[in-house]
């Protein structure tokens, strides 16, 4: 779990090094502000250690750091040499109270000294003078320091020690750096006045607590309710627990991050929270089941994949969870393969279905651990990821990955293991499609040339509110034109004929590849793509999106190409009855985001849109996945060769 040891070695040499140096050049540093700066490095990270702890769970306990701010303005008045020695004061003051190991203090006491020191040669190499900071004269050295300090410490501290992807986390560290720009300012003329900051800091500490806690305690009520569903049935009994260790296991072993671990964890333990819609009766039956139990028992992981999508800190694993019934080869619960499947999928798939076979159930007896693990192996490239699949079985038997994977199936693995963040959605940021903040911006820049007394700055204020003035009267006329139009479709004689007119009328203003209308299913956990025009992503990707999404509230639903196994950007327009009943989308496909007239158009009429198009019931099932084996299965199980993986 250690970074390798030359890296950790040398990092630590590195700041005992700077530790050095920063105590020779301490002696023509200002006394009081070398004091008043090393109390305030011992004291904040003391105060922040104190509330920070080791997380298993996928929540952000670090959100802004105060002692980053501290650093930050100990570069501009101290220096880059005496910075990195307060840095390390507050390290090994922080470790004193926590009890870190000598190996982890060394470590992060050389990553935060190479980090200040490196952003205060950065400061100086951008023309920032030690112990002086003026805005704007110096704000190229400022933004120079920050991006260095927070590449150098993402670098070392997520990156090489924790096993992180690279995540700067932009926001919250521009706002370290800002804090730290006015404790600078306010320490340059008289010292004390910084105390004025330190409600401030306290407020800012303890509205990060109080949202980890929120989320601690929500996971935890989610936690709760998985340990109901699984105490619904005892041959379930701590089912979803034991599933979250496996997966646990496998991804440690196969050395993923931490964040990843944490989120496969959670997945694991919460993949089963649709259950509490299924009768208890359904799950204990013996024999076989019918059309309508087998129906309830197969929405169970879209029921789980829509409660986890209503939180945004578990929302990443909502994918996983809906798919982890389905098979390598296509032929599970949603007819979803390998190609549209994520990596945290495939380990929820091979876990719960280990679990499954391993357990007594109602309807046949458990397997031995070796059979299971036996028919795992006969199952792989069919039901199973064949790397995952090998991976798993290895783990279990007590063997590391890398003895039975090849290099490239260890890189695949981890190289899929991925980010989690959602794709920028093209053409969201264009400000011309925004023309309010450019109208707000322009505003705000005109009034901060005024203030400073420059006229250039109140020109191009000046400018940029008038053109997002402008912008926004030409979208609002242009809107107004484009709703006509499609109220004009509206009267066509029939729902294919409304469908076709709407999309030519929508395809002259914007550029769209695809359109569809889907027909959604009453219970709201599926559908089917009743017309469409041109070629778009299959109806299961579109359906597995629109489940998660569906209750969002939104007027237009977004997703990045990605997220479909496409390029580009799909847009969905919910249709609802005048009962507010929602029984369709409107779907279309565009290399980005529509014109901002196009979208206030299509969202002004969307409720005629939707009567239009309503008129009649929305059709039952989800006739565009895979076919369903209802005549086959007498149980759940029945969708693998032995019956016996359903969890």
């Amino acid at each position: 779990m250690w970074p390798p040891h030359r890296a950790l070695l040398g990092t630590s040499l590195l700041g005992l090094t700077l530790v050095g140096v920063g105590a020779w050049k301490a002696f023509d540093a200002p006394a009081t502000a070398l004091a008043l700066f090393l109390a305030a490095a011992i004291v904040v990270e003391v105060f922040e250690e104190a509330g920070r702890e080791r997380s298993r769970e996928p929540v952000e306990t670090e959100r802004f750091h105060l002692a980053a701010a501290v650093q930050v303005a100990a570069v501009v008045l101290l220096g880059p040499w005496v910075a990195a020695l307060v840095a390390v004061a507050g390290v090994v003051s922080g470790a004193i109270v926590r009890g870190r190991s000598a190996q982890t203090v060394a470590f992060r006491a050389g990553a935060f000294a190479a980090a200040t020191a490196a952003a205060g040669l950065a400061f100086r190499a951008a023309g920032g003078a030690v112990g002086e900071l003026k805005l704007l004269d110096d704000l190229i050295p400022l933004v120079a320091l920050a991006l260095v300090y927070l590449t150098v410490r993402a670098v070392l501290i997520d990156m090489l020690f924790g096993r992180e992807a690279f995540d700067p986390r932009i926001a919250w560290s521009l706002g370290e750096v800002a804090f730290g720009a006015v404790i600078a300012l306010l320490a340059i003329a008289h010292p004390w006045d910084v105390v004025a900051l330190v409600p401030l800091g306290l407020a800012v500490h303890h509205a990060n607590l109080r949202v980890t806690r929120l989320q601690r305690e929500t996971l935890r009520a989610l936690e709760t309710f998985a340990n109901i569903v699984d105490e619904r049935d005892p041959s379930t009994y701590r089912h979803s627990l034991r599933v979250a260790g496996y997966v646990d296991q496998l991804a440690r072993a196969l050395r993923l991050p931490f964040s990843d671990i944490d989120r496969l964890r959670w997945a694991g333990r919460l993949h089963d929270l649709g259950k509490v819609a299924v009768d208890s009766t359904v799950l204990r039956k013996p024999g076989r089941l019918d059309r309508e139990e087998w129906a309830a028992v197969r929405r169970h992981p879209r029921l789980s994949a829509r409660l986890l999508q209503r939180f945004e800190f578990v929302a990443t694993q909502a994918r996983a969870v809906e798919l982890h019934h389905e098979r390598f080869d296509g032929r599970g619960y949603y007819g979803v393969g390998d190609e549209d499947l994520p990596l945290a999928a495939h380990f929820l798939i091979v876990a719960d279905s280990f679990d499954a076979m391993t357990s007594e159930r109602p309807y046949r007896p458990g397997l031995s651990r070796d059979d299971a693990l036996a028919e795992i192996e006969r199952n792989l490239g069919t039901q199973f990821h064949p790397a995952v699949g090998k991976a798993f079985v290895a783990v279990q038997r007590g063997l590391d990955p890398s003895e039975v994977l090849t290099e490239e199936e260890l890189e695949e693995i981890r190289g899929a293991s991925a980010s989690y963040r959602l794709g920028i959605v093209p053409g969201r940021r264009d400000l011309k499609e925004r023309p309010e903040l450019l109208a707000l911006g322009g505003l705000v820049v005109l009034l901060a040339g005024l203030g400073f007394h420059e006229t250039w700055m109140t020109a191009l204020g000046a400018w940029v509110g008038a053109t997002g003035i402008v912008l926004r009267l030409r979208a609002r006329a242009r809107s107004e034109r484009l709703v006509e139009s499609f109220r004009a479709a509206l009267h066509a004689p029939d729902r294919g004929a409304i469908f076709s007119d709407l999309l030519d009328r929508i395809g002259k203003a914007w550029t769209v590849s695809w359109g569809a209308l889907v027909d959604w299913d009453e219970d709201g956990l599926g559908g089917r793509i009743e017309r469409q025009r041109g070629d778009g992503p299959s109806e299961a990707a579109v359906t597995s999106w629109l489940v998660r999404e569906a209750e969002s509230g939104a007027g237009a639903i977004a997703a990045t190409g990605p997220e479909l196994g496409r390029d580009g950007v799909a847009l969905a327009f919910p249709l609802r009855r005048e009962t507010s009943a929602l029984v369709g989308f409107l779907v279309v496909e565009a290399p980005r985001l529509p014109p901002r007239h196009v979208q206030l158009a299509l969202e002004e009429v969307l409720d005629e849109i939707g009567l239009a198009l309503a008129d009649g019931p929305a059709s039952g099932g989800s006739g565009g996945e895979n076919a369903e084996p209802l005549e086959a299965a007498s149980h759940p199980g029945d969708l693998v060769v032995t019956r016996l993986d359903e969890g």
